[in-house]
């Protein structure tokens, strides 16, 4: 059975669930992505549609592939690659998208956010959709993201889990996770000591829902 965190006003947390959403691994792995494909969907379209993409795209962190298949609707003339830790998310990303897999027009790889396996400013654009505060060192990755980026290349963060914004719940597990969940203008000089220009974000606080972005200068 798997361990539970009781809060006094929430159901209980599946510890074991939400460890495995930090890196997915076997049968239990593929449940989450498929439970996370579909949940994040809303917030992930949301981030989209204040974002311009450009030709040559970068998913940091893909998951089970559902943001992939969203931004390639919202850019149907552009490449897309995507990479994730998980052995089980780039097998679930790969199946997701098996189309455009096949024909070339996205390309996924094993791979960490500390060592990107691209070249220097080969992406237009480059996001990450609920990943960022699982990061080893966040302004050393947001170089490493920078690095890929063309000069004028936009990189995004989209997430749900704002610092100060949280329900009792999602608090519960940033805390068991150690998650390094920071607030708007946190992240916002993160990003700028990272060396991001023209930084800013857009916040739907009702939802919780967040959006940041910087350009490579």
């Amino acid at each position: 059975m798997s361990a539970m965190l009781d809060t006094e006003s929430e159901e209980p947390i599946d510890l074991e669930y939400v460890e495995n959403a930090k890196k997915p691994e076997g049968e239990r792995g593929r449940d989450v992505l498929d439970h996370m494909n579909e949940s994040h969907a809303p917030l992930t379209q949301w981030g989209f549609d204040h974002i311009l993409f450009g030709d040559s795209v970068l998913d940091v962190g893909c998951g089970g592939g559902n943001a992939l298949r969203l931004a390639m609707h919202k850019a149907p003339g552009a490449q897309f690659f995507g990479i994730d830790y998980s052995d089980v998310a780039i097998e679930t990303a790969t199946s997701f998208n098996g189309e455009a897999v096949m024909s070339g027009r996205l390309i996924l790889k094993k791979a960490n956010v500390e060592k990107l396996p691209f070249e220097d400013g080969l992406f237009d654009t480059a996001y990450s959709v609920e990943s960022y505060f699982f990061w080893p060192n966040l302004e050393r990755d947001l170089k490493e993201v920078s690095r890929t980026l063309r000069k004028g290349g936009t990189f995004a963060i989209i997430t749900e889990m704002v610092a100060g914004n949280m329900n009792e719940r999602s608090r519960k597990i940033s805390d068991v996770m150690k998650m390094n969940v920071l607030t708007p203008d946190d992240l916002q000089k993160e990003f700028e000591d990272a060396g991001y220009h023209e930084v800013r974000y857009d916040w739907d606080m009702a939802k919780g829902w967040l959006v940041i972005q910087g350009k490579k200068a």
